[in-house]
């Protein structure tokens, strides 16, 4: 075990002792690790990522019951906006957000919009980390605003080729991930915020392999069957449970991918991601697929471990293959407005 860790743990016991948005800004001094420094800022600052705030997520219903206290920020191409978006929807990029929101009214809700809300739960997720609690992702996109944008999320469907029921275990601590900061100037907080400006400019694209997203047929291409597992990849099911990891459609089928390894959701304070926990047991020199439940968690996972350092990117639209939930009701009929 890395002495890195030894020196987190001592830090952590101020996110169990409470006062969290009072805790001074400390950096690791056991050794030069810039990701060490994000973690412990991070973990002594509310340890978000590890709450029961994520995932932060906002249903259509809400939106559409009370517009007046939201500002609602469309990460889509403009093509896509212009075919339909919810009204005084705002069309922005990624990577303009930041800079947006630091001149918006703080006490409206921003509620961050794409079209399966896959790709808009990674940057809301890097939003969170970089402070900001007011901002929330649309779930499901806007395929659960009308029907006339669903049909990407109703119609997804993810071959199981290969899937098992074989539990894999977590491997042997690492060190953690090397992280070069654009600058030596400035506090560990500026540094956090200006990376988080730097990783808004990655690409989210919720139908294909992107710099933070991957699907099963991708993996699928990179599959060997002789040696039975991905290359130079490592796979993250994060979930609630155990159940969730092993059981497909039935209790017979297949339930994760192979080699995927379980690491437990927060669920009433537990969670495997925090430092005192299992976080270094994900590898820092392999490309790291997260998959979760309805693909919203797993976002928001890769946001924050792209943060630290990490190859990571979320796996689309989750455990497709285990659901048997009518996906049709998640979908209102609510008016929108076309044009630019």
């Amino acid at each position: 075990m890395q002495k890195i860790l030894v020196n987190i743990i001592t830090v952590s016991f101020l996110i169990l002792s409470g006062c969290l948005k009072d805790a001074p800004i400390t950096q690791a001094t056991t050794e030069q690790n810039n990701s060490a420094d994000i973690l412990v800022y991070l973990e002594t600052q509310g340890d978000y990522i590890n709450s029961p705030l994520m995932p932060s997520l906002i249903k259509a219903s809400d939106v559409f019951s009370k517009p007046d206290d939201k500002i609602i920020l469309d990460v889509r191409q403009a093509s896509d906006f212009t075919k339909g978006h919810i009204q005084n929807a705002t069309n922005i990029k990624s990577s303009d957000i930041l800079n947006f929101i630091k001149t918006a009214d703080p006490n409206k809700t921003i509620v961050i919009v794409s079209l399966t809300g896959q790709s808009a739960s990674y940057y809301t997720g890097l939003l969170r980390l970089d402070g900001y609690t007011n901002v929330f992702a649309l779930k499901y996109g806007m395929a659960s605003w009308n029907m006339d944008f669903a049909s990407p999320w109703l119609n997804e469907d993810q071959p199981t080729a290969y899937f098992t029921n074989k539990v894999f275990n977590k491997p042997s601590f690492s060190a953690l991930p090397e992280v070069t900061f654009a600058s030596t100037k400035g506090n560990i907080k500026e540094k956090i915020n200006t990376r988080i400006q730097g990783l808004m400019k990655n690409t989210f694209i919720e139908y294909d392999v992107s710099d933070a997203s991957v699907s099963v047929f991708n993996l699928l291409d990179i599959f060997s069957p002789s040696r039975g597992n991905y290359l130079n990849t490592f796979v993250v099911c994060y979930a609630q449970n155990m159940d969730e990891y092993l059981s497909g459609k039935s209790i017979n089928s297949p339930g994760h991918l192979p080699t995927a390894v379980y690491y437990q959701a927060n669920n009433f304070g537990q969670s495997d991601l925090r430092s005192t926990a299992f976080l270094q047991t994900i590898p820092n020199n392999k490309d790291i697929v997260v998959y979760s439940r309805i693909a919203h968690s797993s976002a928001f996972i890769t946001a924050y471990l792209r943060l630290l350092g990490y190859r990571a990117k979320s796996l689309l639209f989750g455990m497709r293959w285990r659901m048997g939930f009518n996906w049709t009701t998640e979908v209102k009929n609510y008016p929108y407005v076309t044009g630019p």
